[in-house]
């Protein structure tokens, strides 16, 4: 069984949304622009994206007809406005508001202002999110050595970059370039946590997550505790951030084997979803998996039961019957079944699992090689040992041409076939795969 983990936090540069909020109200337009900028900043602060972008598409019809097409107003309500469209995935939308933004600063204030920062850290956070973390390092390197140079090495906004420039070296898996920079960034925002105790909780949750990568998963725990903490002081209780990382710590406590802890975490993160104005049925199905996990782990098998059910009926409904994502909820399911005795329930899903990752994969993927492993070691449960025979023998075949031959991941195939020869008086042909499986564990 699989766990899925969170998705990646990031933070959008500078607490600029609200830079240039604090315009003096000279006339109505003016009063009405501040006014409808805070509005769009407040609604995305709690993740209403759509809003936002309603809302900070008026600000910017009142810049451009206030204070003209070239104005600082204008690139800073464009920039507002490319943000929140990034938030919504309209990338080439806001690469477009962005580079306009960058542009009017660029030429009224100079390359090597602090405002010029902003947006190139909003350009390269945009690359990013849309999978260019390539062309993100290089422009958030440029924001990261002008904000040193005009604000000082210990500048909040500085700690920002430092938090950026991590994330696009985590997502290009540059995990010991990384952990430094979110180090950096939280010993910076730690001398005010105040105002920045979202992006001290955006930096913990990151950093929880590299280390969990790297195999730290007691400091990853800690973290991610922190973080979570933080998450529950300053946003509702419903929001994206908050069940991120409640996802993330139930899948180190996981890890850790703190099987309880796991459960809370997860059935919080759960509930949230079932909550959840708009439902998404894929992210649903997942928290359903990972609670069925970590109650299958804790042998609570007649629990894990229903929860994997409904993933299994989410992950039909939103893939589609014939999909891998399928499989593997079938084989979650057949697992529990098996765990519970209920051997002819377990077998039909097994089954279907294997005919998905055959057809879908290939007949020599080493996801049907995993298939093929549980269906033997369900015949093997029923006392069906010739039965179970073929079927691991070919399972082994398909990992030993994927893997290295002392791959650890070639272990538990290893002992089942061995297992499964010596019930069939086939010792003398178990012992050599009993020495085999000695040797790798010995070499790992």
């Amino acid at each position: 069984m699989t766990i899925m983990s969170s998705t990646t936090l990031k933070i959008r540069l500078a607490a600029a949304l609200g830079l240039f909020l604090a315009v003096l109200p000279v006339h109505a337009q003016e009063a009405t622009l501040k006014k409808l900028n805070a509005q769009a900043v407040d609604l995305y602060r709690q993740a209403k994206y759509v809003e936002a972008v309603r809302v900070a598409q008026d600000a910017l019809k009142i810049a451009e007809k206030t204070f003209g097409p070239s104005h600082r107003e204008v690139a800073t309500a464009l920039s507002n406005l490319a943000e929140y469209q990034r938030a919504q995935g309209n990338y080439a939308e806001a690469e477009s508001l962005l580079k306009r933004a960058l542009a009017i600063d660029q030429k009224l204030l100079g390359t090597n202002h602090p405002d010029v920062a902003i947006d190139l850290n909003n350009l390269a956070l945009l690359y990013d999110s849309s999978g260019r973390h390539s062309d993100a390092v290089p422009v958030y390197k440029q924001a990261l050595e002008i904000d040193q140079k005009a604000l000082g090495p210990n500048h909040p906004d500085v700690a920002t970059d430092l938090n950026n420039l991590a994330e696009a070296y985590r997502a290009q898996g540059k995990l010991t370039q990384a952990a430094p920079l979110y180090r950096r960034a939280l010993g910076i925002w730690d001398k005010s946590p105040g105002p920045y105790a979202r992006s001290i909780a955006t930096a913990l949750s990151n950093l929880g997550a590299l280390t969990a990568t790297q195999g730290q998963h007691a400091e990853a725990e800690k973290l991610l505790t922190r973080a979570l903490e933080i998450w529950r002081k300053i946003v509702r209780p419903d929001h994206p951030s908050l069940v991120a990382t409640l996802r993330q710590l139930g899948t180190e406590q996981v890890s850790l084997r703190e099987y309880p802890k796991a459960e809370a975490s997860f059935n919080q993160a759960l509930a949230i979803d079932e909550k959840a104005r708009d439902k998404n049925n894929k992210q649903l199905a997942k928290d359903l998996s990972n609670l069925g996990l970590v109650l299958f782990l804790e042998q609570k098998y007649s629990a894990a039961e229903a929860p994997l059910k409904r993933a299994v009926a989410l992950d039909e409904a939103a893939y589609g019957k014939e999909h891998v994502t399928v499989a593997s909820a079938l084989n979650n399911l057949a697992e529990v079944y098996r765990a519970l005795g209920k051997y002819a329930t377990a077998e039909p899903l097994y089954r279907r699992a294997l005919l998905i990752d055959e057809t879908v994969l290939g007949p020599d993927h080493p996801d049907v090689a995993n298939d093929l492993n549980n269906l033997g070691a369900l015949y093997f449960s029923e006392g069906r040992h010739a039965d179970a025979e073929p079927v691991l023998k070919r399972a082994l075949a398909i990992k030993e041409a994927a893997l290295n031959p002392d791959d650890p991941q070639l272990l538990q195939i290893l002992d089942n076939y061995a297992i499964a020869l010596r019930a069939l008086d086939r010792g003398g042909e178990a012992e050599p795969i009993e020495a085999r499986a000695k040797q790798i564990r010995a070499k790992n």
